[in-house]
């Protein structure tokens, strides 16, 4: 198999899973308990929030741990007064739709973003008005790996809005960012642990001290009562330790995988025609490999693929037996057409050499096949 879709999912690090193993079996214990053995499960867990906070860059008591990454957004949405009022909550057009649902259902304003996927920050200032109360931008774009510059998002809020919390979804940004860049500039930033090497199930959200916060769970008053509900503790321990070793290793890994998507996409535009780059290799992560192919439904492309084992996306969703567009890509004004064909290969730390080659030859092939049978 040539897995080229970690911006999906990420296969697990070894030591995340050989941290949690314990906690399926004789570490059992709900970490909510009094005795002995409920004290060591929760023991584990404020180990696991020191290792993310020093991860993360912020305190070990802003770190809230949550059932997954769009469990996440929709905390930080709703609990910073996004609740069906008008006007108070902003994010961008290319936002995924973990934030962009949860705001246009509070009846927030969605702000629209240039021909890389990066916010419009013109039409960003004209959406703080007083009324606001939270802005959310995302750190890394989820289908074609545009970076956001975030310092000058959170210069324009304090400076247009001071009343607004600014939140950032930086689920693909872990592996590719070093998060202590970020954390100084939001008030609640949203992780996933299956992005980075960790379980599926587990996530987190930052909340700063100073920030207002309603929580969207009540119960038990777990998370200092800003999440209730019995700790996931083997995936809480799972994510820590990949997240931990996701910062070890990000600079190594970064320039890295940068060299072998850099060779994808060349020896692909060399392979075969019409293959456009969505976004400027410099403008975004160094996994992300998105291209949109002239003359080529993705349906069909991905098809092929998985026929031969090489595993990709798109940046479409079928629905009524309908491809449609992607919205990120219609946010930035790349056709309906040429939108058909868009392929999201995502590079990272299992990718070799070798997992380029075979998908430049599986890719190139597909392609050429799709086209000449259009044409017959």
């Amino acid at each position: 198999m040539t897995y080229l879709d970690h911006a999906a999912t990420t296969p697990m690090r070894p030591a995340a899973v050989e941290a949690m193993l314990p906690f399926f079996s004789e570490r059992f214990a709900n970490p909510s308990g009094s005795h002995r053995f409920a004290r060591d499960a929760r023991k584990a867990i404020d180990e696991a929030r020191d290792q993310v906070a020093a991860s993360i860059g912020v305190k070990p008591g802003e770190v809230v741990f949550t059932g997954c990454g769009t469990e996440a957004d929709n905390m930080a949405i709703i609990g910073a007064g996004g609740e069906s009022r008008p006007g108070r909550v902003v994010c961008s057009a290319a936002e995924h739709h973990a934030v962009l649902h949860p705001v246009e259902h509070a009846g927030g304003t969605v702000v629209g973003v240039d021909a890389t996927g990066h916010i419009d920050l013109d039409q960003l200032a004209e959406a703080l008005t007083p009324e606001v109360r939270l802005v959310t931008v995302m750190a890394v774009n989820n289908e074609v790996g545009t970076i956001t510059d975030l310092a000058g998002v959170s210069a324009l809020v304090r400076r247009r809005a001071p009343q607004a919390l600014l939140h950032t979804d930086a689920i693909q940004a872990a592996h590719w960012i070093d998060l202590r860049t970020i954390a100084p500039l939001v008030d609640m930033m949203s992780l996933s642990a299956h992005k980075f090497g960790g379980p599926k199930g587990v996530g987190v959200l930052t909340i700063s001290e100073s920030a207002a916060f309603s929580p969207l769970l009540r119960g038990g008053g777990q998370e200092r009562e800003r999440r209730s509900g019995t700790h996931n503790v083997a995936g809480i321990v799972g994510l820590a330790v990949a997240l931990a070793e996701t910062d070890a290793e990000r600079a190594a890994e970064n320039a890295r995988i940068a060299a072998l998507r850099d060779r994808l996409l060349d020896e692909l535009g060399a392979a075969i025609d019409g293959v456009l780059e969505t976004v400027p290799r410099d403008r975004k992560v160094a996994g992300s490999a998105h291209v949109c192919l002239e003359a080529v439904e993705s349906e069909s492309l991905l098809y092929l693929l998985d026929e031969a084992e090489v595993c990709a996306s798109a940046a479409s969703a079928c629905a009524s037996g309908a491809m449609e567009p992607s919205h990120v890509l219609a946010a930035m004004g790349i056709g309906r057409s040429l939108a058909t064909g868009a392929l999201r290969m995502s590079l990272g730390r299992t990718t070799t050499a070798a997992d380029v080659d075979r998908a430049v030859e599986v890719v190139a092939a597909s392609v050429t096949r799709l086209r000449r049978l259009a044409v017959r």
